[in-house]
């Protein structure tokens, strides 16, 4: 067994070799972060030749478009002044296609500028794995918008010249005195609802220049804004400032909206949704924002809670309750006309006077007064209704996602005119559109692989290491306990052999024998 003073020696190099790890350990881990950070920085910026620029201009990521349209099943008794009861047929898949065309850099590759082009492609394959009963032919029965917004024109639009809104007074005289027309609905098949169909209203709107087109549709298969392929859109690129990764600097040649009531309102904000900054993994409560050119508004989105997605952890990120209130819940609200309901967009005034507003999925968060002039088979369910993107926190990128808007068509009654006074009022929802995509297993796999697995062996090796050399000093710990321990012992124990013997010296000096010396005695001659 080693001496004492070798147990010694040996515990102090173990105290310090497990120091010195500790030592270059904890302070070689900032340079080792701020390393990978970098080189997550140069990896995630927009730059000629970089994976992130090829995938922002080319994604390889399927985006789908879930569309329900919502079909009134009692059209004679909506005619006749009653709740409109509602079911939600569909899905009608669409796969999303955006292309970025003539992208190119600014010189000093501060700006990424480009055409935006968008168009959707319906997916039969797609629509069977939901519903096999579905068809593009199937007939619906909808509010006649078109009608709607010539009342609302009439009621709330100040600026049309008196001979055209007296155009307008008679057209709505005319459906208003028509005996035996179901004016309230229009019916058409989904593709012609969704995509154009001829409506005699839109073509008058439109000789009046109060409509883009005179067909009337739900959704346009192009670009909704018509200088999308006349004035580019401009994205910060994020190498002089990675926190703006992909934020819009203009928005189809424009940096604001310019339908609602302020500036901080109209400006355009944030990205486009697929990717963020990088590094959210030291700021997961930072607000992300998006610019939707649909809701023609930037929109904030909280952080949540954590979660994965194949195999891959990620932040989920929200639109906050705040965001949708009304003015009697939320003052700042008022730039964007939220007068009536909380958990709705108003958006009249960007959509050329249609009275159409935007809620979640099935009235999700809103106001319970929204359902009460209607009957809706289907109640809302955060899970399948509510939006959200699941980013993954080191390089900011979307790893799964889901977009859920419905679009509702408000009828009241009107001073101005009485076509509508025997009506319900209420908004009624037309279409939901749910656009999701997500990352494939193979491309999760790269993403691990690439970076993630390096991070996370980095991060055990860190804490191994600390173990490690942690565990050194305690064993060092343990020994010089031992040894102090052993030599404490040891006193005690020369202590108890000490003190016998000098009490035997002690009674030999006082007179006393011990029974074995008296047997000892000497013979007396």
């Amino acid at each position: 067994m080693p001496s004492p003073k070798c147990q010694q020696i040996c515990g102090i190099l173990l105290a310090a070799i497990g120091l010195l790890i500790l030592i270059v350990t904890l302070s070689g881990q900032k340079p080792l972060l701020t390393y990978i950070d970098n080189l997550i920085k140069t990896q995630v910026h927009l730059s000629p030749g970089t994976e992130t620029y090829d995938n922002w201009q080319t994604p390889p990521v399927s985006i789908y478009d879930d569309i329900y349209l919502f079909n009134i099943t009692n059209p004679i008794e909506f005619n006749k002044g009653e709740k409109a009861i509602l079911e939600p047929v569909g899905p009608y898949v669409y796969q999303k296609y955006e292309i970025k065309k003539q992208a190119n850099f600014s010189g000093d590759l501060k700006y990424a500028m480009y055409y935006d082009y968008l168009y959707f492609v319906f997916s039969e394959s797609e629509t069977q794995k939901h519903n096999n009963n579905t068809s593009l032919n199937d007939v619906i029965f909808i509010p006649n918008v078109p009608l709607l917004t010539v009342v609302s024109q009439i009621a709330h639009n100040s600026l049309i010249p008196a001979a055209v809104k007296t155009t307008l007074e008679e057209l709505v005289a005319v459906y208003e005195h028509a005996e035996g027309l179901d004016y309230l609905t229009l019916n058409g098949t989904v593709q012609d609802i969704l995509w154009g169909m001829s409506d005699p209203i839109m073509s008058i709107l439109h000789s009046l220049k109060l409509a883009p087109s005179p067909q009337f549709a739900l959704q346009t298969n192009g670009s909704t804004d018509a200088n999308a392929m006349i004035l580019p859109t401009v994205v910060y690129t994020g190498h002089t400032d990675i926190a703006k990764v992909d934020e819009y600097h203009l928005f189809h040649g424009r940096n604001s909206s310019g339908c609602w009531g302020s500036n901080a309102a109209n400006t355009i904000n944030g990205t486009e949704g697929s990717m963020f900054e990088p590094l959210l993994i030291y700021n997961k409560t930072k607000t992300l924002t998006i610019y939707n050119e649909q809701l023609f508004r930037s929109v904030d989105l909280v952080f949540t809670n954590e979660s994965s997605y194949e195999g891959i952890d990620c932040y989920e990120y929200r639109i906050p309750d705040w965001a949708l209130q009304n003015v009697t819940n939320n003052p700042t609200n008022v730039a964007y006309y939220a007068w009536k309901y909380s958990g709705m967009l108003n958006l009249t005034a960007c959509a050329q006077n249609v009275p159409l507003y935007i809620t979640k999925a099935m009235f999700l968060d809103a106001d319970v007064r929204l359902r009460e002039n209607i009957t809706l088979s289907v109640q809302a369910n955060k899970t399948l209704h509510d939006t959200f993107l699941c980013v993954e926190p080191y390089t900011g990128v979307v790893v799964n996602g889901h977009k859920r808007v419905q679009i509702n068509v408000q009828m009241e009654h009107h001073s101005t005119t009485g076509i509508l006074n025997e009506t319900q009022p209420a908004f009624i929802p037309l279409i939901t559109v749910d656009e999701h995509g997500s990352i494939t297993p193979e491309l999760a796999d790269k993403l691990k692989s690439a970076l993630l697995v390096p991070i996370h062996v980095m991060h055990i090796g860190f804490y191994l290491l600390c173990a490690f050399g942690t565990g050194l000093v305690l064993v060092s710990v343990i020994i010089q306990v031992v040894i102090v321990s052993n030599k404490c012992r040891q006193e005690e124990e020369d202590k108890e052999v000490l003190v016998p013997a000098e009490e035997e010296e002690t009674d030999n000096k006082s007179g006393y024998v011990s029974d074995n010396s008296e047997k000892q005695r000497p013979h007396v001659v």
